[in-house]
């Protein structure tokens, strides 16, 4: 039992991660929105400005991309057609990692300067990764580091 618990959010991320090259992304408005989803995006907003808000289509099915900016820090939820919660990334300061992940990035990251760091999380609060862009010897990098500090395959 304990392995379908993992194994459910590893799909999720994996499906999420893969999501990215897909480019039907449209905008929508709230009011818009499916009553389940529209829903869910009023519970996560809270006090927080959005950002932005879209539709894709990724294997056929409807994802929702939320991002929010409540003061310096930024959300991104992901959330199914269903109002689901799918996947949360968070802004973190490098200094909130745990020091195996921190070490990881940093010597990865070297002497080139971090452009943004987020933590994926599952709707359980599980962290699943961290995700850097940075920028060294003039070229943008991503990578994306397991809570332990391993790299994670996309």
């Amino acid at each position: 039992m304990k392995a379908c618990r993992f194994l459910m959010p590893a799909a999720v991320f994996m499906f999420l991660s893969t999501a990215a090259a897909d480019n039907s992304r449209q905008s929508v408005k709230l009011e818009a929105l499916p009553p389940a989803v529209h829903k869910t995006v009023l519970e996560q907003k809270q006090d927080a400005a959005i950002l932005r808000l879209e539709k894709t289509l990724q294997d056929q099915k409807e994802i929702y991309e939320l991002q929010l900016r409540d003061g310096q820090a930024t959300k991104t939820v992901f959330i199914a057609a269903s109002g689901a919660i799918l996947q949360i990334k968070r802004s973190v300061p490098l200094s909130k990692l745990p020091p195996a992940a921190r070490t990881s990035i940093e010597t990865s990251v070297g002497d080139g300067k971090i452009l943004s760091l987020e933590s994926v999380q599952f709707p359980s609060g599980l962290i699943a990764a961290y995700e850097v862009r940075f920028q060294r010897s003039r070229a943008e990098h991503f990578l994306r580091i397991s809570h332990h500090r391993s790299p994670v395959q996309e």
